[in-house]
């Protein structure tokens, strides 16, 4: 539950109209830059404190020369005493970071967007099982507020603590919602989705990646990709059964964007019209479309949209969700800030027009 002093003082803030001071925390990544682009052009976003341990003392705009807006800004050390001046802090670190740093920042009424892994699952069995490391504060997860808000958005609303779904688990989740949402049962999920090498990290694509994929293609995360948990997960809380779900990974030679088809097989013939179905589960959402042409994945990137297709196959009672999104925007730092919009009383789509 919401602190109701931390209320007050967010509701002080809004009536004074003053911009809402935020800082990023691992901001040299792929994701951080994307973030900070964002951020800098948020009209009630004021960005005070920008961190990475590699570039610190470096100008934000000299490292990052394609940024819309330019800056005197700085990167900074995590541990500089800026960041205990913001209202939010966004965490772009690698995973097993964020669980360190962010009950210091709870603490101080901070309001923390982690775009790690640490704070999506539950269980911390479960985290240390698939992250191959014990979770330093389990405490926390039951705290943290999953931040998709096509499913959460009232839990966002009151959150100080939200985790920023995986951009392969939010393709596919949105995928898979408008079906969960029916009495019918589904039997079995089986997705398959591709992404483009940014999704890796800057370091991987900067240090072999880019080479080693250019004219290729592969499959990776064959015995498991982390991200599966998280999607289970969610598709357990919203189904009474089990279902049976399978997810597969592979890399595109591309930089940017997720393409992704998602079988869904039901038990007994379908009774509905599931493009209808679709549409009138989204049809309040400006940034999520159902189309009525498989999307070309150049329709996602850059923008904070998903696309859907749907088609019946020649498999009975089942259908073929078709979606793409941009892994570093609706799958990274787009749907960050619509949770941090969301968190600070703001319309969810402001700074991403």
């Amino acid at each position: 539950m919401r602190d109701p002093n931390y209320t007050w003082a967010i509701k002080n803030l809004m009536k004074e109209k003053n911009k809402i001071k935020v800082g990023v925390i691992g901001a040299s990544g792929f994701t951080g830059e994307v973030l900070i682009d964002l951020l800098f052009n948020h009209s009630q976003v004021e960005t005070i404190a920008l961190s990475s341990r590699q570039l610190e003392g470096r100008n934000v705009t000299d490292v990052f020369k394609h940024l819309s807006i330019k800056s005197d800004m700085k990167f900074t050390s995590p541990e500089d005493d800026t960041f205990s001046e913001c209202h939010a802090v966004f965490l772009c670190t690698p995973h097993g970071n964020s669980m360190n740093i962010s009950k210091n920042f709870l603490k101080k009424k901070i309001k923390v967007i982690d775009l790690s892994a640490d704070f999506r699952l539950k269980e911390a069995e479960v985290w240390n099982k698939w992250y191959d490391t014990q979770h330093s504060n389990p405490e926390l997860l039951s705290e943290s507020v999953y931040g998709l808000p096509e499913l959460y958005k009232e839990d966002i609303r009151v959150a100080n603590l939200v985790a920023v779904p995986g951009c392969y688990p939010t393709v596919s989740l949105i995928s898979i919602l408008p079906s969960l949402n029916l009495e019918q049962k589904i039997k079995s999920i089986t997705i398959d989705a591709k992404s483009g090498m940014s999704g890796a990290g800057r370091s991987s694509v900067d240090n072999h990646l880019e080479k080693e994929m250019l004219n290729n293609f592969r499959l990776y995360g064959e015995k498991g990709h982390r991200h599966y948990p998280e999607i289970k997960q969610v598709v357990d809380s919203l189904s009474e059964e089990n279902i049976d779900l399978t997810f597969t990974v592979q890399l595109l030679p591309i930089m940017k964007g997720i393409y992704s088809t998602t079988y869904i097989n039901f038990e007994g013939a379908l009774r509905s019209d599931m493009v209808k179905i679709y549409q009138d589960y989204y049809n309040t959402l400006k940034n999520i479309t159902v189309v009525d042409k498989p999307p070309d994945l150049l329709d996602v990137v850059g923008t904070n949209d998903c696309k859907l297709f749907l088609q019946t196959t020649t498999t009975d009672n089942q259908i073929l969700v078709t979606a793409c999104i941009d892994n570093l925007l609706k799958g990274a730092a787009g749907q960050a800030l619509e949770c941090f919009n969301l968190m600070f009383n703001f319309e969810q789509s402001t700074g991403l027009n």
